[in-house]
C-alpha cells in the first residue's frame, strides 16, 4: 500500500465517510429487515389462517359427531376440496391413516408424523418427500383419539421470499455505493473549511503571507474557526509590520549614536597624548552609549508593562503633588524656550500608584508639550477628580498632530514626519500608555495640525483618607 493511500485511510475524511456510510447503510438494512419480517409474517399468516380455520372445523365435527363422521365428511368433501394445494390426513388413536388427501403431483405425507400434540394447533416444517421444498404442517390431536394433519407446500412462498432477498441484496449494493458516495461528499463538504485552513497554512509556509481561508458564508463552527483564523492572520501581519517598522526605526535611531561613538573613538585614537581630547572623546562615547542604553531600557519597560510583568511599587500617592513637582521641573525648560507653562490650581488627588512611574508619565507629556510648542506658545496643566477617577490634562497650542498619525503615536519608535526634526527616541508616548495600562488607567488625545494637542490621562482614584481627630473633640 502506498503512503498516499495509507494517509487517506488515516484521514478524517475517510473516518467521516465511513461513519456517515455506516449510519446510512445500517439504517437501510434495519428498514429492510423490518419490511422483510412484516412481509414474511403477512404471507405466512394468510396460509396459516386458512389451514387453522379448516383444522378447527374438523375438530368441531369430531367433537360433535365423532371421528367416523369426520372421516365421512372429508370423503364427501373431497370433490370440492382443492386437492392441488393442500395435504390432509386423519389418523386414528393408534396412528393408522383413516383417510388422506394429497396434491396430484405430490407424494403422501410420511407416516412418522408427531402424535399426542395436545388440544392446540402445532406448526411444523417438513421436507417434501420428493426432495426439494418444504411443507408447512398444522397438527392437532382430536378429542377421543386421533390426529388431524393439514399442510401446504411452502416452496412457492419461500421462493418468493428468496427472490425478495435477492432483490434486496442488489438494492443494498446500490445503497452501499450511494451511501459511500454521499458520505464522501458530505465529509468533504463538512471538512472544506479545514481543508482551506490546511491550504492556507501551506501557502504561508511558502511565503504567501497574504493567503487567507475562503469564507463559505455558512454560520457554523468550522466557518467561525476559519474567520477567527483569518482575523488572527491579520493581527499577525499587523504585528510583523509593526516589528519591521520598529526594527527599521531602532536601526535608524541607533545608527546615529553608534556613528558618533565610532567617530569619537577614531578621534581619540588619532589624538597623540592630549588628555583633554581623550577625555572629551570618552565623554562623547559615554553620552551616546547612555542614549542607546536608555532606548533599550525604555523598550524593556514598555514590554514589561504591556505583558503585565512590570514591577510596581504601589502606595498611596497624591497625584496633585506629583503634577506640581513635575511642572516646576519643566518650568525652567519652558522659560528657556520662551513657552508659557501654566498650572491650574489643583486639589488633592489621592491615587494608589507607583510615584516614580507616574513621574515618568508626567515628564514625557510635559517634555513633548514644551518641545513641540513654538516660542511664544502656551502649555496648560490641569488636574481634577471626576467620579471614581483622577484626571490630568496637558494642553498646548503647538504644532498639533495629523489625523492619520493620531492612531499610531503610541506605537513604539513611531515618529510623525514633523517630529523627526526634533531629537528623541519615539518611545515616550509608548511608555506613557504602557505605564498607565499597568496601573489600570487610560490616555486620550485630541489634536489637529496647527491647533495644538490635548493629552488627558485618567487613573482610578483612591478613597479619601479620614481626617485625623482634632484636639479636644471626640473622634
Amino acid at each position: 500500500m502506498s503512503s498516499r493511500s495509507s494517509a487517506f485511510f488515516r484521514s478524517t475524511t475517510f473516518r467521516l465517510t465511513a461513519q456517515y456510510s455506516l449510519i446510512f447503510i445500517s439504517s437501510a438494512l434495519i428498514l429492510f429487515l423490518l419490511a422483510y419480517s412484516l412481509l414474511s409474517d403477512a404471507v405466512r399468516e394468510g396460509d396459516r389462517l386458512a389451514m387453522a380455520q379448516k383444522v378447527r372445523e374438523y375438530t368441531s365435527i369430531a367433537i360433535k359427531r365423532g371421528l367416523p363422521a369426520l372421516v365421512d365428511f372429508v370423503r364427501q368433501e373431497r370433490e370440492d376440496f382443492d386437492a392441488d394445494e393442500y395435504y390432509l390426513r386423519l389418523d386414528d388413536a393408534e396412528g393408522k391413516p383413516l383417510t388422506q388427501v394429497t396434491p396430484s403431483d405430490a407424494t403422501p405425507l410420511p407416516t412418522d408424523l408427531p402424535r399426542d400434540l395436545g388440544p392446540g394447533i402445532q406448526w411444523a416444517f417438513l421436507p417434501r418427500p420428493e426432495g426439494e421444498g418444504l411443507i408447512e404442517l398444522a397438527c392437532r390431536s382430536l378429542p377421543g383419539g386421533g390426529t388431524v394433519y393439514m399442510g401446504k407446500d411452502a416452496s412457492d412462498r419461500e421462493r418468493l421470499l428468496k427472490q425478495f432477498r435477492v432483490i434486496f441484496a442488489g438494492i443494498m449494493a446500490l445503497v452501499a455505493l450511494v451511501g459511500l458516495a454521499a458520505g464522501f461528499l458530505l465529509a468533504r463538504r463538512t471538512l472544506k473549511p479545514i481543508q482551506g485552513l490546511i491550504d492556507t497554512v501551506r501557502a504561508i509556509d511558502t511565503g504567501r503571507m497574504d493567503a487567507r481561508v475562503p469564507d463559505e458564508g455558512a454560520d457554523n463552527e468550522l466557518n467561525e474557526l476559519a474567520r477567527l483564523f483569518n482575523a488572527m492572520l491579520d493581527k499577525i501581519k499587523i504585528l510583523i509590520t509593526g516589528m519591521r517598522e520598529a526594527l527599521d526605526n531602532v536601526a535608524h535611531d541607533l545608527r546615529t549614536p553608534a556613528t558618533r561613538t565610532l567617530a569619537a573613538v577614531e578621534m581619540a585614537a588619532s589624538t597623540k597624548n592630549d588628555p583633554e581630547s581623550l577625555r572629551e572623546a570618552l565623554l562623547d562615547c559615554a553620552e551616546e552609549t547612555r542614549r542607546m542604553v536608555s532606548m533599550l531600557g525604555i523598550l524593556m519597560d514598555i514590554s514589561e508593562a504591556e505583558t503585565g510583568a512590570m514591577r510596581l511599587h504601589l502606595g498611596r500617592t497624591d497625584l496633585a503633588t506629583l503634577v506640581t513637582e513635575m511642572t516646576e521641573i519643566y518650568l525652567y525648560a519652558a522659560e528657556e524656550k520662551g513657552v508659557d507653562l501654566v498650572m491650574s490650581p489643583v486639589d488633592r488627588l489621592p491615587v494608589v500608584a507607583d510615584a516614580d512611574r507616574l513621574r515618568q508619565v508626567l515628564g514625557n507629556l510635559l517634555d513633548n508639550a514644551v518641545k513641540y510648542t513654538p516660542p511664544g506658545g502656551r502649555v496648560v496643566v490641569s488636574a481634577w477628580r471626576e467620579a471614581a477617577s483622577a484626571a490630568v490634562c496637558v494642553a498646548d497650542n503647538g504644532e498639533g498632530i495629523g489625523a492619520e498619525d493620531i492612531p499610531r503615536i503610541f506605537d513604539r519608535l513611531y515618529r510623525a514626519d514633523k517630529s523627526r526634526s526634533q531629537r528623541g527616541l519615539g518611545l515616550g508616548l509608548s511608555l506613557v500608555r504602557a505605564v498607565l495600562y499597568a496601573h489600570g488607567g487610560a490616555i486620550d488625545v485630541q489634536s489637529a495640525p496647527g491647533a495644538g494637542s490635548r493629552f488627558t490621562i485618567t487613573l482610578p482614584a483612591a478613597p479619601e483618607a479620614p481626617l485625623p481627630p482634632q484636639p479636644g473633640r471626640l473622634p
